[in-house]
């Protein structure tokens, strides 16, 4: 199955799941611009349009967040999906290399997805990239508390109450409740 297909099932399977944060109408959009897309891999970091995908890990009542070295913002840890790798396969890696931490998963690729984004990403002449959008699929990944003292971390890591995080990952806070 090509990406494009691979990340429309997964848009579907996401809007099965009926979650209270999922904006329908955000679902409709991406799939368009998804369709719309020139060539067939989204992988493409040079595109206009490429893959992201997030980490949602938390510990505790606190979830881990990077500061971006270039947008200088509190975010998930992130990344762009490489090559022949999967969104899923992405968030582990990525959270992995950013935060030196460890993560773990129960189920697959669709029964962790819970969100999906389209994030628009100004010029950056550091990088010599152009302003471009990231689908940015959003993964709930378990922490593994297994050696997990004195972790190197690419970037600041941050554990924050829902209260301290960005309003736009308040919401994930839902499902570590109750």
């Amino acid at each position: 199955m090509n990406i494009k297909s691979y990340i429309l099932e997964l848009i579907d399977g996401l809007a099965d799941k009926e979650l209270p944060w999922v904006d329908m109408m955000k679902l409709e959009q991406i799939k368009k611009k998804i369709l719309a897309a020139d060539g067939n891999d989204l992988r493409n970091r040079k595109s206009p349009l490429h893959l992201s995908a997030s980490a949602v890990v938390f510990k505790g009542q606190d979830c881990f967040f990077i500061l971006h070295p270039y947008l200088k913002e509190v975010l998930l840890p992130a990344g762009h999906v490489e090559n022949a790798e999967t969104p899923f396969a992405c968030a582990i890696r990525e959270f992995k290399e950013e935060t030196g931490r460890e993560v773990k998963f129960n189920t697959g690729e669709q029964e962790n997805l819970l969100d999906i984004n389209l994030i628009h990403i100004p010029h950056n002449p550091l990088k010599n990239e152009s302003s471009h959008f990231h689908i940015d699929l959003r993964y709930r990944l378990f922490s593994d508390s297994k050696h997990q003292e004195n972790v190197e971390a690419e970037l600041p890591v941050y554990l924050l109450k829902e209260k301290e995080a960005p309003d736009e990952f308040k919401k994930y806070y839902y499902i570590n409740k109750g």
